[in-house]
């Protein structure tokens, strides 16, 4: 069992650093995965061989942009972390993240930014004004993409349900 447990947690952690986390953050989240409880800070820094402090960084990031969730244990101190084990609902919340801290504020910041740029009489306005309204632009298809991407993937799972 324990051969089947490795070799799961090298393919979760191989699944994540494909998302672009670092060796660290993968390491948490197969360890997570493969845990049927919640495990505390120091669980995870035993488990993982890195430092409390590191693991308590990276848990944070982790958190962060909801790949993990923490919860308190009535008459502990202590966090104990999970992981959502449903692959669907952590890309939706991972797409999610995604546009609540990249889109979002672009497309509500850049607006008044082409607006002074409009209104900027700088020799290199118009190029830089045109970089901004391009960024923007891609901004705008970001959150169509994100928002289809997920109702994609809820009908997706809504017809793997029935089944």
């Amino acid at each position: 069992m324990e051969t089947a447990k490795k070799e799961f947690q090298g393919l979760v952690y191989q699944s994540m650093k494909s998302y672009g986390l670092d060796e660290l953050s993968s390491k948490l989240l197969s360890v997570l995965y493969s845990s049927p409880d919640p495990l505390t800070l120091d669980d995870l820094s035993k488990m993982t061989g890195y430092s409390f402090s590191a693991v308590s960084a990276a848990m944070k990031l982790l958190t962060g942009i909801k790949l993990v969730e923490k919860t308190k244990r009535s008459g502990s101190k202590k966090l104990y972390f999970s992981v959502q084990r449903d692959m669907l609902t952590l890309s939706i919340n991972a797409i999610r993240s995604k546009n609540e801290h990249m889109v979002v504020p672009a497309l509500q910041d850049l607006p008044a930014i082409i607006e002074r740029c409009r209104n900027s009489e700088a020799e290199d306005s118009e190029e830089m004004l045109n970089i901004i309204e391009d960024y923007y632009q891609q901004m705008v298809a970001l959150e169509l993409i994100f928002r289809k991407l997920i109702e994609y993937i809820e009908n997706i799972r809504a017809e793997v349900n029935k089944r």
